[in-house]
């Protein structure tokens, strides 16, 4: 027996606004649904602005089963910078109570829904748009980044376009197994401290992650990037997604004329898959963050975190 996995129906349907008080009014619509949905406390988006159009507009997409807050001290960071930041909540995420087998609800689709609506926001926030993103979140950075021309740059941070260790010759045969046959799922402890995360992981939301970054991949490899500027960002030390699917991405990017680049952690810092939220037990956000805010703003990392990979 054999399931579709399409990925056709992954395309853009983009309508960015064409004003700073059109793109008010939908971040109150994201706002609303926090409040409807019953965000967890810290789970809520998060949009810092200034009151107007400014000179670029930041999005910020947060990781699997985690919330905008993994990314509020960037967001405040570039703020006091000038910038108008966007952190939307990611569907099924950071909710009150949020157990689990909710994220079995999570589609590409969603996915795919939230980046369009995202990037038509952010085009009315500012003159140039940035889009970063970790993990899931770096799967709709690398979308936006595929098919959004609106975007000026895209900063990537360890896209989960698959799972490290899984070859990706496997996924036609584990997408369709991990998507059609029951969820699976593993609960955590909750962390009190931290109600915004959800503790676990479901087998359905993950095949359809892995579907989401499939789209990006399969349409890299006839056509160029819509935006402008690509960083991609790996960690030597992550053992939680694809190295070699996030490279072949990049190679298929720079084939089809894109500009892209992609920077690397040294493995000997230890550092985790995640490299953003503060909270981490085993994070270094000495060492990240310095990286992260200098790709944000096009700047050259420092040379002893790591180095820049050969991509063509």
């Amino acid at each position: 027996m054999t399931f579709d996995i399409d990925t056709d129906s992954l395309g853009p349907h983009p309508h960015p606004v064409a004003s700073y008080a059109a793109a008010r009014r939908r971040i109150e619509v994201f706002q609303r649904a926090d409040a409807d949905a019953i965000a967890a406390p810290g789970g809520e988006s998060i949009a810092l602005l200034h009151g107007r159009r400014t000179r670029h507009a930041i999005v910020l997409f947060h990781g699997f089963t985690n919330s905008p807050r993994q990314f509020r001290r960037i967001a405040e960071v570039l703020y006091e910078c000038g910038d108008n930041v966007f952190a939307p909540r990611l569907p099924d995420h950071g909710l009150l109570d949020g157990a689990v087998h909710e994220l079995a609800n999570l589609t590409a689709e969603q996915m795919r829904d939230h980046a369009d609506s995202v990037i038509d926001i952010a085009h009315g926030l500012g003159d140039s748009v940035i889009v970063v993103g970790l993990s899931l979140g770096g799967n709709l950075a690398s979308w936006s980044a595929q098919f959004r021309a609106e975007v000026t740059r895209a900063v990537a941070i360890s896209p989960a376009l698959g799972l490290a260790h899984i070859p990706r010759n496997a996924d036609p045969v584990l997408l369709p197994l991990v998507m059609h046959a029951p969820d699976l799922t593993r609960s955590g402890e909750p962390d009190r401290f931290r109600p915004d995360r959800t503790s676990g992981w479901s087998t359905h939301a993950i095949g359809q992650m892995v579907r989401f970054g499939r789209a990006v991949r399969t349409a890299a490899i006839t056509h160029a990037p819509a935006a402008r500027e690509i960083l991609l960002l790996l960690n030597a030390h992550d053992h939680t997604v694809s190295r070699a699917r996030n490279l072949e991405l990049a190679k298929r990017w720079a084939s089809t004329g894109g500009n892209v680049r992609v920077w690397e952690f040294s493995d000997s810092l230890h550092l985790p898959h995640d490299l953003v939220d503060p909270d981490e037990p085993f994070g270094n956000i000495g060492a990240s963050y310095p990286v992260i805010l200098g790709l944000i703003d096009g700047l050259e990392p420092q040379m002893d975190l790591g180095h820049w990979l050969q991509v063509r």
